[in-house]
């Protein structure tokens, strides 16, 4: 069966969207309250049946999309290698590329539409079993980023740990190192993010490094061995890890609430805008957890929702991003708009 995969690009729209959405929740609310609805669509029954995969590129600046059909021999780093008929092979840079979309295992199929039930329980058995019998490499790597997805989901944070430390061996540039247990907020309590120790700073792996630094992070004791972890990896990295690196050296600053400043922030938000839509809901978190911090809060409440509404990540960090965008909300006045997300959306954290 072919099915969408997901969406890469991170579309000029999607602030506006958030927006918009912020819009439709005031109108919905005034005139049909309790009337939201919170589903997710899944088009897929109506996608054509071929025999090929197909991927939908955009190129940067571009208003029209086009479709490429043919094979995929790979998807690794940065770019997808897809073999045409007539045998010629394009390489397609990640960035260009607005939705993926390949064969599938029944049970790929099956549980990828758990995970969008959020029934991660069941979905994690059925993703296992799944990329145990795939046998295209970069097929069982997308697998894997489903699993590490749910694992994350579940709080099984040093399995989904280790399940991106395998993409990793054999894709270094993986744009799924996006699916780490990253801490992106030292607020929530400990059972609800990964406890590593100042040893995984030194490790082997640069993924247990990163997760490590942004765990002990907000540690003052250990903080300065966490940063100096960070700036190494920033230097040796690149692609969607180095922005991780980046991004995560940001929370120093709402450590430091007096020292921050507008443009700084500013600075951020023109650097998440080149991020890939997947890598911007922690770094959008942040934003607007600091735009909070100066006051600016229509600003904040859209950065905030980012996470909840566009993508999000395990539930408790998406649950503290959706619990300050309301508090945004309320504090910029806009308190219809606050407490239509507080009664449409916090049943669904």
């Amino acid at each position: 069966m072919m099915v969408r995969h997901s969406v890469f690009s991170s579309s000029p729209f999607d602030r506006a969207a958030i927006q918009l959405l912020l819009i439709v929740a005031s109108i919905v609310a005034a005139f049909f309250p309790g009337q939201v609805a919170n589903s997710q669509s899944d088009d897929s029954s109506a996608l054509p049946m071929p025999s090929t995969d197909q991927i939908v590129v955009r190129k940067d600046g571009a208003t029209r999309t086009r479709t490429v059909s043919g094979t995929i021999e790979d998807i690794s780093g940065q770019t997808i290698v897809l073999r045409r008929p007539g045998n010629t092979v394009d390489v397609v840079k990640l960035r260009d590329v607005v939705t993926l979309r390949f064969q599938k295992s029944a049970g790929y199929d099956e549980g990828l539409r758990r995970i969008r039930e959020r029934d991660w329980k069941s979905a994690l058995p059925l993703l296992k079993a799944a990329a145990a019998s795939e046998p295209r490499k970069w097929v069982v790597r997308e697998i894997y980023a489903s699993t590490a997805e749910t694992q994350r989901a579940l709080g099984q944070f040093e399995e989904c740990l280790t399940t991106i430390e395998n993409i990793l061996t054999d894709d270094p540039d993986s744009r799924h190192v996006v699916e780490l247990p990253l801490v992106w907020d030292e607020r929530l309590s400990p059972q609800q993010r990964i406890a590593l120790k100042v040893e995984d700073l030194n490790s082997r792996s640069p993924a247990r490094q990163l997760c490590a630094a942004s765990a002990l992070l907000h540690d003052q004791e250990l903080q300065p061995a966490a940063v100096a972890a960070l700036q190494a990896l920033k230097q040796t990295r690149r692609g969607v890890f180095q922005q991780l690196v980046e991004t995560q050296l940001w929370r120093i600053r709402l450590l430091q609430p007096d020292a921050l400043r507008e443009a700084e922030i500013n600075q951020w938000s023109q650097q998440a805008k080149f991020f890939d839509r997947r890598t911007r809901s922690g770094p959008e978190f942040i934003i607007g957890r600091a735009l909070l911090q100066i006051h600016d809060y229509d600003n904040a409440a859209t950065s905030l929702l980012w996470m909840p509404l566009l993508e999000p990540l395990d539930p408790p960090t998406t649950a503290a991003s959706l619990a300050d965008a309301i508090t945004a909300l309320e504090m910029s006045g806009r308190t219809m708009e606050a407490d239509q997300f507080r009664r449409e959306l916090s049943p669904n954290r």
